[in-house]
């Protein structure tokens, strides 16, 4: 009977946690009437990328923004053919620049971290915007995303998607990356952030500069986002999520599940670094209802539980998250990506266990 007052009690957190995203999502805005026009500087850490950087770099410099702006492109130590690009595409735009990391730092656990402050450094504007390196920004992004800062805004995170192909691992991913966007959506619209993502993420360099930066965060090997969101929210400052469909950023998908695994392991490598207690017992008990939905099957067929009871849990999931995605699917106009909903709820459940094991307990993670 004990087993069966747990079981109810992961479902009832993780129901009420989804209810609780649903209503963030219906909260949040997009872009509104604004004319606001800050300068802003962009900066794009990038590492290997030479099959990517030329597109980001073409979709940055047709962006529409008004205002004074700037592109900091600082390439970390990259071996290929990244840094000829750079160059070559910043010697005909005169608002790119392009900066080196030197081939003999020292190697640390984040050095992307080290790389965006590198441009942070030389950053001539009061917004700090990163972006990752293998994404697409709509000619519309910077503007929509600049215009936010009104008044006490200070923070202003964006939307994601991924292109790729119809295949399972990319539409995994298209449906996967719609749930991150969305949670953190409701998180800022909510007035607590639980996740961010630098690949669609701006903030006042005075405020970066306020709470120390990545002074205390480069021993992880993630938290150049969610961790910093989560210090300057601290500072008596404004933030809100732009839910606009016109400013999400397209990302590039890996192209394997083991790829994908370490990507997801490195994300959840600092889950138990937070520095409030609650959010992380709280992401330990959702992480408990995952472990439950892969091991309850196993534990029915052994005749330790009857099936009703991981049948009715994985119903329970299956019904909040289609709502959740089908409402955000419908505020960013990609609701046909629920299609593939019942392939993601299966694949989820393994995939999440894994990686979170694996990013707590295998350190040998790194920015690829």
């Amino acid at each position: 009977m004990l087993s069966l007052v747990v079981i109810t009690v992961l479902c009832a957190i993780y129901a009420l946690t989804m209810h609780y995203f649903t209503l963030g999502i219906l909260r949040s805005q997009g872009a509104k009437d604004s004319q606001a026009t800050p300068s802003v500087s962009v900066v794009v850490p990038l590492h290997n990328e030479e099959n990517y950087a030329l597109n980001t770099l073409k979709a940055l410099s047709q962006q529409d923004y008004s205002g004074k702006w700037e592109v900091i492109c600082v390439n970390d130590r990259s071996t290929d053919n990244t840094l000829n690009i750079l160059n070559d595409f910043a010697t005909q735009h005169s608002n790119f620049n392009v900066l080196s990391v030197p081939m003999d730092a020292p190697d640390l656990p984040s050095p992307k971290k080290r790389a965006l402050e590198t441009g942070f450094a030389i950053a001539k504007h009061e917004i700090l915007m990163t972006m990752d390196a293998d994404c697409i920004p709509p000619p519309g992004w910077l503007r929509l995303m600049a215009s936010r800062f009104e008044n006490n805004i200070a923070i202003v995170q964006g939307p994601k998607k991924n292109f790729g192909s119809n295949s399972i691992l990319h539409s995994y991913q298209k449906l996967d990356t719609l749930g991150f966007t969305l949670i953190e959506a409701a998180g800022f619209s909510n007035k607590m952030p639980m996740v961010a993502s630098a690949a669609a993420l701006a903030y006042r360099k005075d405020l970066f500069y306020k709470v120390g930066g990545f002074s205390d965060l480069m021993q992880y090997m993630s938290g150049d986002d969610d961790m910093l969101v989560h210090k300057m929210i601290k500072e008596p400052v404004d933030y809100c999520y732009n839910l606009e469909p016109d400013a999400a950023v397209a990302t590039a998908p890996v192209d394997s599940w083991k790829a994908l695994l370490n990507q997801r392991a490195r994300w959840s490598s600092n889950g138990t670094k937070y520095g409030n207690p609650a959010y992380t017992l709280f992401l330990t008990l959702i992480f408990c209802f995952y472990c439950w939905l892969l091991v309850g099957p196993l534990f029915s067929l052994a005749g330790l539980t009857p099936w009703s009871w991981w049948v009715g849990s994985f119903i329970v999931k299956f019904a909040v998250d289609a709502i959740m995605l089908g409402i955000g699917g419908w505020r960013l106009k990609c609701f046909k990506l629920l299609v593939w909903l019942p392939v993601v709820e299966i694949i989820q459940v393994p995939l999440i266990v894994f990686s979170v094991l694996k990013g707590l307990f295998f350190k040998n993670l790194r920015w690829e």
